[in-house]
């Protein structure tokens, strides 16, 4: 009988498959539309920046020009882009901490768990690219705001991107739940 930390030590040798090409592309071209709403802060953003928001986007929180970009830098940097890493430590590494659909088929044998591995780094980098669009959408509002009579944030950027991090996200989790992409799969029977 195998137990599951000899089958995740298997699967570690096994090779690592490729995220679809499609996510890489996904998430190459936000990275980039990140770094230059950063490198837009950096030209233009003042000494002092309005940086959090109330009630009809009025100005009630801020910070220096060097707060705001280091927000805007190493958020993504620290707990956004490191998301998908999460895969190797968890499923391939401790794999009885998974708490997914049919977690008893997938830790079974080495070739699924490392499936399963590709599985949800794909869904994490999909998490991170909705994530990551929230945060250009507030780097791209702070800007706004610096600019605006009043330092007011304009209420539909506000709402259009969180609606829009919300239609993201659950667009991705009904990808991950919807469709049997978890289920049992022919070629790893």
């Amino acid at each position: 009988m195998t137990t599951t930390n000899s089958v995740a030590d298997e699967a570690r040798g096994l090779p690592k498959e490729p995220t679809s090409p499609w996510i890489l592309i996904l998430v190459v071209a936000t990275v980039v539309v990140w770094l230059a709403a950063l490198v837009w802060q950096v030209m233009v953003l003042p000494e002092r920046v309005p940086t959090h928001f109330g009630a009809g986007g009025e100005p009630d929180g801020w910070s220096s020009k060097g707060g705001a970009l280091a927000f805007s830098a190493l958020l993504p940097l620290l707990m956004v882009l490191p998301l998908p890493l999460l895969t190797t430590l968890i499923v391939l590494r401790a794999p009885e901490l998974i708490n997914g659909p049919r977690k008893e088929w997938w830790t079974a044998t080495a070739p699924r768990l490392r499936r399963f591995e590709r599985l949800v780094r794909e869904d994490l980098w999909l998490i991170v690219v909705v994530t990551l669009a929230l945060l250009v959408a507030m780097q791209v509002g702070i800007v706004i705001a610096v600019e605006a009579p009043g330092q007011r944030l304009p209420e539909g950027l506000l709402f259009g991107g969180m609606a829009l991090f919300g239609v993201g996200l659950v667009a991705v989790l009904l990808r991950m739940y919807v469709g049997g992409r978890y289920a049992e799969q022919p070629d790893l029977l």
